[in-house]
């Protein structure tokens, strides 16, 4: 059974997702992260400013590059979950619920605080408990 926890209210989704990206990679899972190709820019961005102390490896993953396999510990960035070589972590970062997301071993949802990602994400939230999944909610404001 896939366990999803979903942390809404993100001033900054993208932001949040950086720190959720970070501990998770400490739980020693692949972790995939599904994102709009609008925002993969934006995300690969923060993800090596957002601390300045540390860097998280990471790359845009098309499913494609077979001669060079993901690294341990390399967050790959998908605009379809589908693409991902491992089915241990998602983060998803999009508005819909993402293609074998029940195939995955947890799955992390980041919803905004804009009215249309709310809207959105309860619509998530009722597939996955309508599909079985074990749901969690954490407040990502504050």
């Amino acid at each position: 059974m896939t366990q999803v926890s979903f942390y809404s209210d993100a001033a900054d989704p993208l932001h949040y997702a950086c720190r959720l990206i970070r501990r998770a990679l400490a739980s020693g899972k692949p972790v995939g992260v599904c994102i709009p190709a609008t925002q993969a820019a934006r995300l690969d961005g923060l993800l090596w400013s957002f601390d300045a102390t540390e860097f998280i490896p990471h790359r845009r993953w098309d499913g494609q590059d077979s001669h060079r396999p993901p690294a341990p510990g390399e967050v790959l960035l998908v605009d379809d979950a589908a693409q991902l070589p491992h089915r241990g972590l998602l983060l998803n970062l999009g508005d819909e619920m993402p293609s074998e997301a029940l195939h995955f071993e947890r799955v992390l949802e980041v919803v905004g605080t804009d009215p249309q990602q709310v809207q959105a994400g309860r619509v998530r939230y009722r597939h996955y408990k309508q599909s079985g999944a074990k749901l969690d909610h954490f407040s990502a404001a504050g």
